[in-house]
C-alpha cells in the first residue's frame, strides 16, 4: 500500500417514485422507480489509521458518527485485504443527510470506491457497488440509491438491484437544473422497516402506476407529473409539504416530494419554493460515483 489516503466523489440521489421488491437475498432486494442524480453529492476520504481502539472511525460532516452502512463496507471491504487495517472514513455532504437525498447510499458508494483503490483490492464498478448495494439494504437505508448513483443522469430502475443484477434505462434531458427546499428529516429505516404491511402495499401499487405512467411517455415532464401523484397517493408527506406542492402548481410548474424525506424538488426555478425556506439548487449529475 503506497498511498496513504484516497478521495472518492459520489452525487447525490432524489427518488420520485418507486416499488419495493423483497428479496432473501440482498443482492436481489431493491426497488424498481426512477430518480435524478444531482451533482450536490458527497466526498469521502479514506485512510489507514495507526493505533486506532477500533477497526473503523468514520465521521460525517466532521463528527464522528456510528453509520452503520459505511461501517458495513469498510468491514467487507477491509476483511477482502491481504493484512489487517485500520480505517479512518471522513465524507463531507454537499446536501442535507437525512431528507430524501440518498446520502447513505452515496457514503457507503464512495467509501466503497476509495477502499477499492487505497487497499488495491482489483475491483471492478460493479463489484464495489454491489457491496455498498447490500450495506443499505442490510441496513434498511436505501433500496435503489446505489444503482443510480453509479450511473448518473435521470435513471429509471426497471429490475431491483446493483449494477450487475439491477436494470436501468435512463430519460433523455438537457443539462437542467433542480431547485429544492429541505423543510425536515425523516429516517427511510423506520419508513421501511416499521411502516408495516399497509403502507407496504400503498407504496407498490402508487410506485406500479407511476411506472406505468412513465414508461407510455417517459420524459423529464411525466416523471414530475408521476412523482407528485406517487407522493400524494402514499399518504406520507407532511402538510408543509403539501402546501409547497400546491403553492408551486399555482405557479404553474410541477413540484414533488424527494423519497423519502421532506425535501421538495422541482425542475428549473420556482418563486413559490422561497416561501418555504432557503432553496437551493444543483444540475443533474451524467456522471457517477468516481475516485478522484
Amino acid at each position: 500500500m503506497n498511498k496513504k489516503f484516497v478521495n472518492a466523489y459520489s452525487p447525490s440521489h432524489i427518488t420520485g417514485f418507486f416499488e419495493i421488491c423483497d428479496n432473501k437475498n440482498p443482492l436481489y432486494k431493491g426497488s424498481r422507480g426512477c430518480g435524478i442524480v444531482l451533482e450536490a453529492g458527497c466526498v469521502t476520504e479514506v485512510s489507514i489509521g495507526h493505533d486506532l481502539p477500533v477497526n473503523a472511525q468514520i465521521e460525517i460532516n466532521g463528527r464522528a458518527e456510528e453509520a452503520n452502512t459505511t461501517k458495513y463496507v469498510v468491514e467487507h471491504l477491509a476483511g477482502a485485504s491481504e493484512v489487517a487495517v485500520m480505517v479512518v472514513v471522513s465524507t463531507n455532504f454537499e446536501v442535507p443527510v437525512g431528507c430524501g437525498f440518498g446520502a447513505s447510499g452515496a457514503g457507503a458508494l464512495s467509501t466503497a470506491h476509495a477502499l477499492n483503490e487505497l487497499l488495491s483490492l482489483n475491483m471492478t464498478v460493479n463489484e464495489v457497488a454491489q457491496i455498498a448495494h447490500c450495506a443499505e439494504v442490510e441496513n434498511s437505508t436505501g433500496l435503489g440509491d446505489v444503482i443510480a448513483e453509479t450511473c448518473g443522469g435521470i435513471v429509471i430502475r426497471k429490475k431491483p438491484g446493483p449494477p450487475g443484477i439491477g436494470v436501468i434505462d435512463r430519460i433523455p434531458h438537457r443539462n437542467e437544473r433542480i431547485s429544492y427546499v429541505a423543510l425536515g428529516k425523516k429516517s427511510t429505516k423506520s419508513v421501511l422497516t416499521e411502516g408495516g404491511d399497509e403502507l407496504k402495499r400503498r407504496i407498490n401499487e402508487a410506485g406500479r402506476a407511476a411506472m406505468k405512467a412513465l414508461m407510455r411517455k417517459p420524459t423529464v415532464e411525466t416523471f414530475m407529473r408521476a412523482s407528485r401523484e406517487f407522493s400524494l397517493r402514499i399518504e406520507l408527506i407532511s402538510d408543509t409539504c403539501k402546501d409547497a406542492i400546491e403553492a408551486v402548481d399555482a405557479e404553474g410548474k410541477v413540484a414533488s416530494v424527494a423519497m423519502l424525506g421532506e425535501t421538495v424538488f422541482v425542475i428549473g426555478d420556482s418563486e413559490a419554493l422561497s416561501e418555504f425556506g432557503e432553496v437551493k439548487e444543483s444540475r443533474i449529475s451524467n456522471a457517477g460515483v468516481r475516485v478522484i
